[in-house]
C-alpha cells in the first residue's frame, strides 16, 4: 500500500498526552452508557449478574416498565448525546495519531480499546436480543438434536431463552459455522441465562480483539504510517465497540476471519486465505463479496494458466470441502422447508433503512390506498362497533383500517364507504358481519398488506433495479481491484454498497463490516464514509422507540439522520478535494 499521511502537527509528548486523556475520556462515558441505554426501548437484560454477584440484575419486565413509564424520549436524548461524546473524543483521537507512532502509543491504543470492551462486558444490559437467538438455535441443535434452519423447531416457550427472545421461533438466519460454535456455547452455557450470554459476548470480545492484532499486523508491514490511526479506527469506534462488548454480535467473529485472510495473504498463504474467507460466510453470508473479489485479485496477479488452475483447483478442493464439511456437521439438510433463502427479498423485508420510503413511494404511485400504505406490512385489520359515539349510531360495523396512535382510531364504514376516526372507548370488538361478505371495498381493506398487487409489484421493482445496480458495482469493483490495497478499498466499498442497494432491513452493527475494512485504509474514501456512517446509524436506538407513539413522524422518518445524513456530509467532504484536484 501506498498511501502516505502527512504526520500530526501535534508534538509527540502532546500526542501521546493526547491519546492518554482521549482514552480517560471514553472510559467514563463507556462506564455511564448501561445506565443511559437501560431506558430506550431496544434495552434488553443481560442477567450478567448470575456471573458478577457485584452487578445487579436487570430483569426484562423491569425494563419494559421503565420504557413504558415515559423514560425513553430522555433516555434516547441522552443516549444520543453520549454517543455525540464519544465520537467527538474519536475524532480527536484519530487526527492525533496521524503519522508513524511509537510502539508505546499503539500498545496504549490496543490496551485502552480493551478496556472499553471489558468495561461494556459486565453491563446489566444490552441492545439487542441476537444473543438470545444464538443461544436458542445452538440449543436446539445441540441439546434438541434438530435443525435450526427448518421453519419449526422442537423447542417451546418452556425454554428459558424463548421468553426472552420476545417473539415466535424463527429460523436461523447465520450460516452452519455459527451453528457449530453457538451449539457449543449453548451446550456449555446449560439452563444458565447468565452465564450463556456471557459466553456469547466473551466470544465476540476476544474476536475483536484477535481482528484488532491482525490488523495492526498488516499495517506495520503494509503501511506502518497509518498502523496507530487505522488500529484507533477500529478498535475505538463507538459502534464497534458498542455491538461487540455491550451486545456481542457474532459479525465480530466473520471480522476476524477476514482479517485473518488478508493476513494469511501477506505471508503468501492466498489458498489459506480464501479458506478463511470462506469460514466467514459460513459465518454469515454477507462477506460473500469480499470472498469473490480476493479470488479474482488473485487470479489477476497470477502470472500464467498454469498457476490459475491450480489456485482455483486448491481453493476449490479446500474451501468448498471445507464448506461442505462444516454444513454437514452442523446438520443442515437442504431438503427441509428453509425460510430464510426467501426472506430476503420479501415485501416485509424493510426496516430502518430508506428503501423503506420508497417501498411506500411506490406502493402510493401504483394507486394504493394512502391509509393502507401508512398500515405496517404485518398489520390485520379486525371488526368492531360504536358504543356511544356521538356522530354515528350505536351497534354500526366499522372496520379498524390504522393501528390506533391516538385516542382515536381510524376506521372504514362499509355502508357509506366513509372513513372516521372513532374514540377507542366507544368501540368493541365484534365477528366479521355476515352482510360484509361480499362488499368489494370491505374485502380491500382486509386483505393483508402483504398479499396486496400494488405491495408485491412495488416489492419486484425495488428488488430489480437496487440489485441489478449492486451487480453493475460489483463488475466495476472487480475491474479495480488490482493489488492488496485496492482489494481492501473496493472491498469496504462493496460492504458500503450493500447497504445502500441490497439491504433493505439493516441493522446498526451490520456497518462494522465496513469499519473493519475501512480500517486497513484508513485514509480512504470508503474508509471516511464507514466511520460517518457508523455515527448516523446509532440513531436509530433512539427514533426506533417511537413506533406506535403520537409522533410516529421520528420512527417513519429514521433512515433519514442513520444513512442519508452522513452520505450528504461524506458528499460534501469530498467537494474541497474536487476543487483543489481541478484547480491549475
Amino acid at each position: 500500500m501506498t498511501q502516505h499521511p502527512p504526520a500530526s502537527t501535534l508534538p509527540r509528548p502532546r500526542r501521546r498526552l493526547g491519546v492518554v486523556l482521549a482514552a480517560l475520556a471514553s472510559a467514563g462515558l463507556y462506564a455511564l452508557l448501561p445506565g443511559i441505554a437501560a431506558g430506550i426501548t431496544q434495552s434488553e437484560p443481560t442477567f450478567v449478574g448470575e456471573v458478577f454477584p457485584w452487578v445487579r440484575t436487570v430483569t426484562k419486565a423491569a425494563l419494559v416498565a421503565l420504557a413504558d413509564g415515559g423514560s425513553h424520549p430522555g433516555a434516547s436524548w441522552r443516549f444520543l448525546t453520549l454517543c455525540t461524546g464519544l465520537f467527538a473524543v474519536y475524532a480527536f483521537a484519530l487526527r492525533a495519531v496521524k503519522g508513524v507512532q511509537p510502539r508505546a502509543v499503539e500498545a496504549a491504543i490496543f490496551g485502552a480499546g480493551a478496556l472499553f470492551l471489558v468495561v461494556l462486558l459486565c453491563a446489566p444490559v444490552m441492545l439487542s436480543t441476537d444473543i438470545y437467538a444464538y443461544a436458542i438455535y445452538g440449543r436446539v441443535f445441540a441439546i434438541y438434536g434438530a435443525n435450526p434452519y427448518a421453519a419449526t423447531a422442537p423447542i417451546t416457550s418452556a425454554d428459558p431463552f424463548m421468553p426472552l427472545f420476545g417473539i415466535e421461533y424463527l429460523s436461523s438466519w447465520y450460516g452452519p459455522l455459527w451453528t457449530l460454535i453457538s451449539a457449543g456455547l449453548a451446550w456449555l452455557g446449560g439452563n444458565h441465562v447468565g452465564l450463556t450470554a456471557l459466553l456469547f459476548r466473551g466470544l465476540a470480545v476476544g474476536a475483536v480483539l484477535a481482528a484488532a492484532a491482525l490488523l495492526w499486523s498488516v499495517l506495520r508491514r503494509t503501511a506502518p504510517e497509518r498502523a496507530a490511526q487505522g488500529l484507533l479506527l477500529f478498535l475505538w469506534n463507538p459502534l464497534l465497540v458498542l455491538e461487540t462488548g455491550l451486545s456481542g454480535h457474532n459479525d465480530a467473529i466473520m471480522l476476524a476471519l477476514v482479517l485473518l485472510g488478508v493476513w494469511l495473504h501477506l505471508r503468501g498463504w492466498k489458498v489459506g486465505a480464501v479458506v478463511v474467507l470462506a469460514l466467514s460466510v459460513l459465518v454469515k453470508f454477507l462477506t460473500g463479496p469480499v470472498l469473490a473479489l480476493y479470488g479474482l485479485m488473485v487470479l489477476r496477479q497470477l502470472g500464467s494458466w498454469r498457476e490459475r488452475f491450480v489456485f482455483l483447483a486448491k481453493s476449490t478442493l479446500f474451501a468448498g470441502g471445507g464448506a461442505l464439511a462444516v454444513a454437514v456437521a452442523a446438520g443442515v439438510n437442504v431438503g427441509d422447508d428453509v425460510p430464510a433463502a426467501q426472506s430476503a427479498t420479501s415485501v416485509d423485508f424493510y426496516a430502518n433503512n430508506f428503501h423503506e420510503l420508497i417501498f411506500k413511494r411506490l406502493r402510493l404511485a401504483l394507486g394504493e390506498d394512502p391509509d393502507l400504505v401508512r398500515q405496517p406490512i404485518y398489520f390485520q385489520s379486525w371488526w368492531v362497533a360504536t358504543k356511544g359515539a356521538a356522530e354515528l349510531p350505536d351497534g354500526t360495523p366499522l372496520l379498524v383500517i390504522a393501528p390506533h396512535l391516538t385516542d382515536r382510531v381510524l376506521t372504514y364504514d362499509p355502508a357509506t364507504g366513509a372513513k372516521h376516526r372513532v374514540p377507542q372507548e366507544a368501540l368493541g370488538e365484534i365477528e366479521r358481519p355476515r352482510s360484509q361478505a361480499k362488499t368489494a371495498d370491505a374485502f380491500r381493506f382486509e386483505q393483508p398488506p402483504m398479499s396486496r398487487p400494488t405491495v408485491l409489484v412495488a416489492n419486484r421493482i425495488v428488488r430489480i433495479v437496487t440489485w441489478t445496480i449492486f451487480a453493475a458495482f460489483g463488475l466495476f469493483a472487480a475491474w479495480r481491484t488490482r493489488d492488496l490495497e485496492s482489494f481492501c478499498i473496493w472491498s469496504c466499498a462493496a460492504m458500503l454498497a450493500s447497504y445502500f442497494l441490497i439491504i433493505t432491513e439493516i441493522w446498526p452493527w451490520y456497518v462494522n463490516w465496513a469499519v473493519a475494512l475501512g480500517a486497513l485504509v484508513p485514509g480512504s474514501r470508503p474508509a471516511r464514509l464507514a466511520v460517518l456512517l457508523s455515527a448516523g446509524v446509532l440513531t436509530l436506538y433512539a427514533t426506533i422507540g417511537y413506533q406506535g407513539s403520537e409522533p410516529a413522524w421520528i420512527y417513519a422518518l429514521r433512515s433519514l439522520p442513520a444513512f442519508i445524513a452522513p452520505l450528504l456530509l461524506w458528499l460534501l467532504s469530498g467537494v474541497p478535494r474536487l476543487l483543489r484536484s481541478r484547480a491549475p
